[in-house]
């Protein structure tokens, strides 16, 4: 039995799995765009200014713009992280480091202009609503541009990787509150300082660069449990999305509510707070579902995994006794086979009878590995699909006819009293007259092998109106349930005596042979010492 993989991964795959897998198929190629975008953003805004487009520099008039040095730190500082995901290893010469270092230098002492309350000629602090084409970007736009900047600079250094991407979530999530800011109509949350804000286009930019900050090396760090495509990495993902969605959504409805009804701010934090608890018990209780699902698709895999296991051991086990039973079935006629060459090789053999006496010998132990060779590739062909029938009519009597005189100097030479019962009629079926001899002549050399000297052996054949049954019974050794129900998987009936005087495939081929035909076929014993029988059933040729 061979396990695949697609065996194991079929009984874990589903819908909500896929989606994961189709949404986050390369988590490198996440980045790339997430910079394309934000360099969208500042061309965008150039454009606006170079043209006079308003809405292209500032939502509307009175809001803090997006200046042209905060689109340049911006471009600087994206074509920083596109050359740093290209060659991560060579940071320095490839120019992505020098870049990083650029962009901090600038921003720092774009930093102490604000603190010093000047700035150099001609370029002026920001105003929020009062910006100019030659206005510095604010102070906190410059100390955002700072943290990703410097974030990049750590990307370089393998122990900085876990700070780095702390440093992209924080400008991330102080990105998305000056968003918020915008969404709620609150100038303290997008402009801290009096009349020094951070516009809505340089909020979108920084929020795009940051998370392309986190998904540059998404392999590594913190981002490496969120972006693969372990039970784990999906739920922290899910989780993830929850804690961004569920606040942002609870707000959206507690300030709807406040805009149509006046409510106290203890009352609003009450039912801010119950809206969060109420979301997030959905979503774990949404969670809670898939693990269980997942961790009944495990507990199932991991069974089938260990049965699999389980099946290869014992075929291994058998195939290990079928060897030790194959190099005894050859040295038995090989032994015969020597014995009678020695006796020529010295003379031997002087009259007529012993010569023909070792000719015999020769000829029948020759003849016995010829058999067990056959079987051999017969198995193989079989297994492989490359064994062909050559179909035509054929009567069951001749077949049965053909297997007695095959197996008739092993039932002489043991004694066996043999007897049939035949239909006096035709009994016609389209198949192939030399596997059907087969099949007859491996049953009854099974019989005749298994059965004490001097014992009984019967075949008898009967037909319906759809099928014929051939059954081949005798009074030998039997066998007992456990045996019996594996007696036909290849290598087992080298178990069915001590002495192991069978290869194990005489059976295997039997069923192998018979299901081709399009039949089946059933063995039935007592249990040990209580004999056995088997029971060829083919469908008449009429009848297919």
């Amino acid at each position: 039995m061979q396990v695949s993989d697609s065996t194991i991964r079929s009984t874990r795959s589903g819908p909500a799995v896929r989606a994961d897998r189709i949404a986050l198929t390369d988590p490198g190629k996440i980045a790339p765009r997430l910079v394309g975008l934000a360099i969208i953003v500042a061309l965008s805004n150039l454009t606006g200014w170079a043209s006079g487009t308003q809405w292209l520099i500032s939502v509307r008039p009175g809001l803090p713009s997006m200046v042209p040095a905060t689109a340049l730190l911006i471009l600087m500082t994206s074509f920083g992280l596109l050359i740093l995901q290209r060659q991560p290893t060579c940071a320095w010469r490839s120019g992505a480091a020098p870049a990083a270092v650029a962009v901090m230098l600038v921003t720092a002492a774009i930093g102490c202009c604000y603190l010093l309350g000047q700035s150099p000629s001609p370029l002026v602090l920001a105003t929020s609503g009062g910006e100019t084409l030659v206005s510095l970007p604010s102070l906190m736009t410059s100390s955002l541009i700072f943290s990703l900047a410097c974030g990049a600079l750590m990307l370089t250094r393998k122990s900085l990787v876990i700070a780095a991407q702390c440093v992209g979530l924080v400008v991330f999530f102080i990105a998305l509150l000056n968003l918020g800011g915008y969404l709620l109509q609150d100038t303290f949350l997008f402009q801290v300082l009096p009349r020094k804000g951070t516009s809505i286009f340089t909020t979108s930019a920084l929020m795009l660069l940051a998370l392309a900050l986190l998904f540059t090396l998404s392999g590594q760090g913190i981002m490496a449990a969120i972006t693969g495509n372990l039970p784990g990495a999906r739920i922290s993902r899910r989780l993830l999305a929850a804690a961004l969605l569920v606040p942002i959504l609870a707000g959206t409805v507690v300030s709807s509510g406040a805009s149509i009804v006046s409510y106290e701010a203890e009352s609003m934090l009450i039912l801010f707070v119950w809206t969060v608890i109420l979301l997030f018990l959905i979503i774990v209780r949404r969670l809670a579902m898939r693990l269980a699902a997942s961790d009944r698709e495990r507990a199932a895999a991991q069974a089938e995994l260990e049965h699999a296991v389980h099946d290869l051991q014992t075929e291994h086990q058998s195939k290990d006794m079928f060897m030790a039973t194959l190099a005894h079935e050859l040295r038995n006629p090989l032994a015969p086979i020597s014995a009678a060459a020695e006796v020529l090789k010295y003379g031997g053999g002087v009259t007529e009878s012993d010569r023909k006496r070792l000719g015999e010998i020769i000829a029948a132990q020759s003849a016995n590995l010829v058999n067990l060779v056959s079987d051999l590739m017969d198995m193989e062909r079989l297994r492989t699909g490359r064994l062909a029938l050559t179909r035509e009519p054929v009567d069951v009597r001749k077949a049965i006819s053909a297997a007695v005189e095959q197996v008739a100097p092993a039932l002489h030479k043991r004694g066996h009293q043999y007897s049939s019962d035949l239909p006096v009629v035709p009994v016609c079926v389209s198949g192939d007259l030399q596997r059907l001899t087969q099949v007859f002549a491996n049953l009854l050399g099974n019989a005749a092998k298994y059965t004490a000297p001097n014992g009984t052996i019967g075949l008898q054949a009967s037909m319906d109106r759809h099928s014929v049954q051939v059954t081949v019974s005798d009074n030998g050794a039997g066998m007992d349930a456990e045996l019996l129900a594996h007696l036909f998987e290849p290598y087992v009936q080298a178990q069915l005596t001590p002495d192991r005087t069978s290869g194990g495939l005489g059976l295997a081929l039997v069923k192998k042979l018979t299901e081709l035909h399009g039949g089946t076929v059933t063995a039935h014993s007592e249990g040990t010492g209580r004999g056995s029988s088997f029971t060829v059933t083919l469908p008449l040729r009429d009848a297919r």
